[in-house]
């Protein structure tokens, strides 16, 4: 556990992972979280203390080093959504990533996912200037076999509605190494799109490269991570304004009304890609209302507003 500050932020304490914190993958959105809040906050910033916890629940037993009713703790990390009920009592609020429920429970509720350094350091291209039509790089795992088979030429392979455990050993070996046969590039399916499938977690681009890509991107897939619906890339779409086309996604107040397009089923993928890329005034509609919902609902600014809006009105 360090007990030093996390940038300038002495009350914002973290998990010693022996790693710079300042280098982590959600380093920029937790910085410019903890300025507006410390903004809006305004003396009783310094009455609380922020833990951040970066864990998996399935890998790691959560036992918080600090504990008590003027610490908020911030939980990222766990796809595996669990509900910490037997934290409730031990700290004054619980903010919590990977909220797989509708609504916030007594003290939790859900915190986005962040995104990544990179991709939220870039500014927003006006979507008319944007060159790539429809985007997608990442990692074929268990719960994207569905969407991938809607690029397969021939039909019916990988069978769809299979167990997960099918799925898992599908996505083991269809072939998205190198030195497989099976093909992992689609971006000829959509002109000037980019739709590939890597053989593992960043795996893909280098960083700096990805960000660039989804900055330039009109539209955004957005299919499931390895356990979750929600994944970072659906939070880095959505600070560009990007069209986000996502599976079923939780309904709590982080998606809730959002303008994110949700597929049912993804071999209803391609129709539902004709009809927006037919249609480039709505996707531009789509567009500003995506990233005014970021601003709105998602980001640091807003996380801000809406944790002071917690922590004073419990006073």
């Amino acid at each position: 556990m360090n007990s030093g500050d996390f940038r300038a932020f002495k009350n914002v304490l973290h998990e010693d992972l022996g790693i710079d914190w300042v280098k982590l993958l959600e380093a920029t959105y937790l910085e410019r979280f903890f300025e507006s809040l410390r903004e809006y906050m305004g003396e009783s910033f310094e009455q609380f203390r922020f833990l951040i916890i970066n864990k998996n629940s399935r890998w790691s037993r959560i036992d918080p080093p600090i504990r008590g009713k003027d610490v908020v703790l911030l939980w990222l990390g766990d796809e595996e959504g669990t509900i910490p009920h037997e934290l409730s009592g031990d700290f004054r609020l619980i903010l919590k990533s990977y909220w797989p429920i509708s609504e916030s429970l007594g003290n939790m509720h859900p915190f986005p996912l962040c995104g990544s350094s990179a991709v939220l350091e870039k500014d927003p291209v006006p979507i008319e200037e944007r060159k790539t039509w429809v985007f997608f790089s990442g990692n074929l795992n268990a719960n994207r076999v569905d969407f991938y088979r809607q690029f397969i030429p021939w039909g019916g392979f990988p069978p769809g509605n299979l167990p997960l455990l099918a799925r898992k050993l599908i996505a083991r070996g269809l072939g998205t190494r190198p030195g497989r046969l099976l093909p992992r590039d689609f971006s000829a399916s959509f002109p000037d799109s980019v739709i590939r499938f890597t053989g593992g977690f960043a795996q893909g681009y280098p960083i700096g490269e990805f960000a660039a890509r989804l900055a330039e991107a009109r539209i955004a897939i957005c299919p499931p991570g390895f356990t979750s619906p929600e994944t970072i890339r659906h939070f880095e779409a959505m600070s560009h304004g990007c069209v986000v086309l996502s599976a079923r996604l939780p309904t709590n107040v982080l998606y809730r009304a959002s303008p994110v397009i949700e597929i049912e089923k993804w071999s209803s993928l391609h129709s539902v890609l004709a009809d927006m890329l037919n249609h480039p005034s709505r996707l531009a509609e789509i567009s500003q209302s995506t990233y005014e919902w970021w601003n709105r609902v998602l980001s640091p600014k807003a996380m801000a507003i809406r944790t002071t809006r917690l922590l004073t009105s419990n006073n």
